[in-house]
């Protein structure tokens, strides 16, 4: 199973849960913290302390040893004083005699364990002691866990069952996954860079029962399994020894556009991808022959060794397919950031690259479509830049929103 914590921070939801209360009644419970990147060895040293003091009064309170566990990896991981097998350890003996037979302990167990087996035996044992309210947090780590295992349908039908009744995942994750959906082919075949890529798609097709024809797979899955569900031959070429490893993220993104032309070049249906890192960041350094069968068709790219017209399929998406009003609808209090450090975040950036495409050619050919989708898209920039928390971010979009400007004029 895929490492969920180890070496990244995950940003979660703030949001208060009933926890295990000690003897004392004065003791409320802590409240799951909401985890950014910090770059500020200091504060992530404040936090630690803040964490350990706290698990030292309260020494059952299930949720102050995974915001310690949180605080743990963040100031480890950017210090680089990380030593995985050894601290995770020391640091899992503590949780043990603390919470043993608990289900934050047997959560914590599987994702600092570093054997599959083992991973899985703690995972099962967190899975039969399921609190009744979960994190969104929780709900992510247990359909990532489904879907990695790819055996047991039932069990990732019912958990994003209970995902989607919770109300937890953003509507605006959801209707984005929803229109990329509705803009591919009968039969087609998406290929996620990663479980978030599939998770809110499954739902759509597990509990709401719509767009069921369309093929999802992972490029992190078992290869083998990927040919299989696509129902194309395995390739004889070993792409992890032929594909260099100086750049991390050059590397997978190259790895999975050889694995979208594969499949594209042995399938009788249409490949689709989420182009998240490809477009703006990693663009000038992948190989232009694995780029040029690469179509914009609004909200994904689709691959195609034959030219085709992919203006007259955008246009058709936007006007046809796509429901785009939800690009700035306030489904969150505008005082409310929580979505944008989530996938949110990610899916109206990729909107904002991916639809101004378009313009020019509504500029020149329907003025009136090219003032409605630049109205959309101003709307949906402003809303970002008011609430990106990324100076980067900020920097990014901005140049969108003068290229919007641009095009209204």
């Amino acid at each position: 199973m895929k490492k969920i914590f180890i070496g990244v921070v995950i940003a979660v939801a703030g949001l208060m849960c009933s926890c295990q209360q000690q003897q004392s009644s004065e003791t409320q419970g802590a409240e799951l913290e909401h985890w950014n990147v910090v770059k500020d060895s200091i504060s992530d040293m404040k936090r630690l302390q803040q964490w350990e003091a706290y698990v030292e009064e309260h020494p059952q309170d299930e949720i102050g040893w995974r915001n310690l566990y949180e605080a743990y990896v963040t100031y480890t991981y950017y210090t680089k004083k990380y030593d995985v097998l050894e601290q995770d350890g020391e640091f899992m003996k503590r949780v043990k005699e603390a919470i043993p037979d608990t289900y934050t302990y047997y959560l914590l167990a599987m994702q600092t364990s570093h054997e599959y087996n083992k991973e899985k035996k703690y995972a099962e044992e967190a899975l039969k002691r399921l609190p009744e309210k979960l994190y969104e947090e929780d709900y992510h780590t247990w359909c990532r866990y489904f879907l990695w295992e790819d055996k047991d349908e039932k069990r990732l039908k019912d958990m994003l069952t209970r995902y989607y009744q919770s109300g937890l995942l953003s509507p605006e994750v959801l209707y984005f996954h929803y229109n990329e959906l509705q803009g591919m082919e009968e039969g087609g075949i998406y290929l996620g860079e990663a479980e978030e890529d599939l998770i809110p798609k499954k739902m759509i097709q597990l509990v709401l029962g719509m767009h069921k024809d369309k093929v999802l797979v992972n490029r992190n899955g078992d290869w083998g399994k990927i040919w299989k569900a696509c129902k194309v031959p395995g390739p004889a070429e070993n792409w992890a020894e032929t594909t260099p490893m100086d750049d991390a993220a050059v590397y997978w993104e190259t790895q999975t556009l050889k694995m979208l032309a594969w499949i594209g070049d042995h399938s009788e249906h249409p490949v689709y991808f989420s182009p998240l890192n490809l477009y703006e960041r990693l663009r000038e350094k992948l190989p232009k022959e694995l780029l040029k069968n690469l179509y914009n068709e609004g909200l994904l790219l689709r691959y195609s060794a034959k030219p085709y017209d992919n203006i007259a399929v955008t246009c058709r998406n936007i006007e046809e397919r796509y429901s785009l009003d939800y690009l700035y609808l306030p489904f969150t209090p505008s005082n409310d950031d929580e979505t944008y450090h989530s996938d949110a975040t990610r899916c109206t950036r990729q909107a904002i690259v991916l639809l101004q495409g378009i313009l020019p050619h509504y500029q020149q050919y329907d003025p009136q479509r090219c003032h409605w989708l630049s109205g959309v898209l101003l709307k949906t920039i402003e809303r970002r830049l008011s609430n990106d928390y990324s100076e980067d971010g900020v920097k990014e979009i901005r140049q969108y929103y003068e290229a919007t400007i641009s095009a209204e004029q």
